[in-house]
């Protein structure tokens, strides 16, 4: 029998382009497919987003980021923190400073620290979504689990995980 030529997967080369597609020029999540499609007469309404973003508090508005969303992935191995930058100068002012760095607090579980390095070279444009993705150590964080997002001295949340 003949082997095949060992190449490399072709999924990992594509995930540039998938990447890509995945995400608009500021930064937001792209619809799927489904939700592009012009409505049928099953469904004469256009699709909705699942949830829209709230008004930003007031704390937010200070620190220059809102939460838009915790919630776990990879089977619960990680937990993906998302935060859009409502005023570019202030959130640099806060998170230029890798001390700052976003940490996730749920409750008496130890706290979760982003990787290291994680926001280093982030340019931080207005109405920019951030995301960092961390180490789910212990499940600390479990679907409806409430968590507060440190961020130095700021404390915003509390945000529900998804």
């Amino acid at each position: 029998m003949m082997k095949k030529a060992s190449t490399p997967k072709a999924w990992l080369l594509a995930l540039p382009v998938l990447l890509a597609a995945c995400a608009t020029l500021d930064g937001a999540v792209a619809p799927p497919a489904a939700a592009k499609a012009a409505p049928t007469a099953a469904a004469p309404h256009a699709v909705k987003p699942e949830h829209a973003l709230s008004a930003p508090s007031a704390l937010e508005a200070q620190y220059g980021v809102q939460i838009v969303q915790v919630g776990l992935t990879a089977s619960g191995g990680l937990v993906d923190l998302r935060f859009k930058v409502l005023d570019a100068a202030k959130a640099r002012a806060l998170l230029g400073n890798p001390a700052n760095a976003p940490v996730l607090i749920a409750g008496d579980k130890p706290p979760l620290s982003p990787p290291h390095h994680a926001l280093r070279g982030a340019r931080f444009g207005q109405g920019q979504v951030v995301f960092i993705l961390y180490p789910n150590l212990r499940g600390a964080i479990q679907p409806g689990t409430e968590v507060m997002v440190a961020m130095g001295n700021a404390r915003l949340g509390p945000v529900l995980a998804q």
